[in-house]
C-alpha cells in the first residue's frame, strides 16, 4: 500500500513521517504477532486492515510506502520514502524478531542488516 504525500519538504514534516512510518511498522510487527497467534500464519497488510490491526487510514499517509512480505512462517515489514529527501530520508524494517532497523539508503529499502533503532 502507499501511504499519500503529505509534505512540502520541510524538515519538520520530514522528521514526522520517519517517527509515523516507524509507528506504522512497530503496529504492523504487533498486528502480525496477533494475527498468527489467531490464524496459525502471518498476514499480508490487506489481512492486517480487514482484522481492524492496523488502521487503514495510516497506511494511507505520510509519504511512506508500506510492504509486507511473507516468508513462510516469517513475515517483513518495510517502510520507504515515496520521495526521497521530501517524505523521508530514511527507510525502516521489520520482522518477526519484532527489532526496528532502519538507515538511508537514498530511497531504497531497508533491511535485516541495518542497525536497530532505539
Amino acid at each position: 500500500m502507499i501511504m499519500g504525500v503529505t509534505s512540502q519538504g520541510n524538515q519538520s514534516s520530514v522528521v514526522t513521517n520517519e517517527s509515523i512510518a516507524q509507528s506504522m511498522l512497530r503496529m504492523i510487527a504487533g498486528g502480525e504477532s496477533t494475527y498468527k497467534s489467531k490464524h496459525g500464519n502471518y498476514g499480508s497488510l490487506d489481512d492486517l486492515v480487514k482484522e481492524g490491526l492496523v488502521p487503514k487510514d495510516l497506511t494511507e499517509k505520510y509519504g511512506y510506502k508500506l510492504e509486507v512480505t511473507i516468508l513462510s512462517n516469517k513475515f517483513e515489514a518495510t517502510a520507504t520514502p515515496l520521495e526521497y529527501g521530501k517524505t523521508g530520508k530514511n527507510s525502516f524494517f521489520v520482522d518477526e524478531t519484532n527489532v526496528l532497523r532502519g538507515g538511508d539508503h537514498g530511497g531504497g529499502p531497508a533491511t535485516i542488516s541495518d542497525r536497530p533503532m532505539e
